[in-house]
């Protein structure tokens, strides 16, 4: 692999951009922060003072010309995700967008055959797949290990309380509620372990009107769901069935719960987010046992990152930052690319549907 650097800038400077994406690109050999984008003055000057960073702009485009950064990593929030990538793929840049890659699976589209027709390189930010238990159960998959999958199930259930999240509980800010912020990570990453979701039948509710901040002030009512559930049927003949929740108490050892539980004709194997570096195996007749994840699963092939170091919820996300750069380097396709983002819209508008109908939605090709 080439080692030549690469100059990065970073769009969004919130909360993802501080725990994943500036952390992960820091760590990389070659890599410099080139410069940053925040519509936030505030925000901006402290990120600019906290990472050393003297470029800070609060207009992408005076950034991009200003700049001229390799590549772009994007974070900001839904809605403007589609035309703050293509203004970084006018300007030659490869772009790592964060999850949903859009509002609407013609965003998507248009996202993915602009980058690909400009030749650069782009990344959908779906987390999940950098998991080491994840990565590992994929591989029992893809070896055969648990035999034809039968039935599986995935859930992320969390209790964020009844006051406002902010931009994510507006439809014209985020597009929908818990099925784009968590349920599209689990829509790729079932995609990526049985295959293409062929028809999907689904519910979705908003149970509160989360009209008040933590601190007590008024706001606006959310106006998306903050619960979501469907069964979706595979091509694969495999079914799954899908929940998740921003009120709804999970039994991990933060009060959070984070599971995908695949049963086969040989076996039955499970992923659990709070232990990132085991995940549950069992053969079947027998209950299921503890197994460690092997060393080569704990980190992406020659990533910088040491599994021994930090905490383990949150570093597998550092891969995240090599596979683009690598990708980059390597002159090859992402994993997961705009495509793949492009792809769970796709199946997420089919959940919308369903819901909206109560009936199953075969998913479009």
């Amino acid at each position: 692999m080439s080692t030549g650097n690469i100059r990065i800038g970073l769009i969004g400077l919130g909360t993802v951009c501080e725990y994943v994406h500036y952390p992960g690109f820091s760590r990389i050999p070659g890599v410099e922060i080139a410069g940053l984008c925040e519509v936030d003055e505030g925000l901006l000057a402290r990120r600019q003072a906290q990472w050393g960073i003297a470029a800070g702009f609060t207009d992408v485009d005076g950034f991009l010309a200003a700049v001229r950064p390799d590549a772009v990593a994007v974070a900001v929030p839904n809605v403007y995700h589609h035309g703050i990538v293509l203004s970084a793929v006018r300007a030659g840049c490869h772009v790592l967008c964060e999850k949903p890659i859009g509002m609407t699976v013609a965003e998507t589209v248009d996202m993915y055959e602009s980058a690909r027709d400009a030749g650069v390189r782009h990344m959908t930010a779906f987390t999940y797949r950098f998991v080491p238990g994840m990565r590992y159960l994929k591989h029992l998959v893809d070896e055969g290990r648990l035999g034809e999958i039968r039935h599986a199930r995935f859930q992320r259930l969390q209790d964020w309380g009844e006051h406002s999240v902010g931009w994510r509980q507006y439809r014209r800010m985020a597009a929908t509620g818990e099925l784009g912020d968590m349920g599209i990570h689990r829509i790729d990453f079932a995609e990526n372990l049985l295959g293409p979701i062929k028809s999907v039948c689904a519910s979705l509710k908003q149970i509160v009107p989360r009209d008040r901040t933590a601190n007590g002030s008024s706001c606006e009512p959310q106006d998306v769901e903050d619960w979501v559930a469907w069964i979706a049927e595979f091509e694969s003949g495999s079914t799954g069935v899908f929940e998740m929740g921003k009120l709804t108490k999970g039994r991990g050892p933060g009060g959070d719960h984070d599971i995908c539980e695949l049963n086969g004709s040989k076996g039955s194997a499970a992923y659990q987010l709070h232990t990132p570096y085991a995940i549950l195996t069992g053969s079947r007749k027998e209950k299921y046992r503890r197994r460690s994840v092997p060393k080569s699963f704990l980190t992406l092939p020659g990533s910088p990152r040491d599994p021994k170091d930090g905490d383990p919820l949150q570093t597998f996300r550092f891969d995240q930052a090599w596979e683009f750069v690598s990708a980059i380097r390597e002159r090859r396709d992402c994993v997961p690319s705009f495509h793949h983002g492009m792809r769970a819209q796709v199946v997420a508008e089919a959940i919308l549907e369903a819901a909206a109908s109560r009936r199953w939605v075969d998913v479009p090709d």
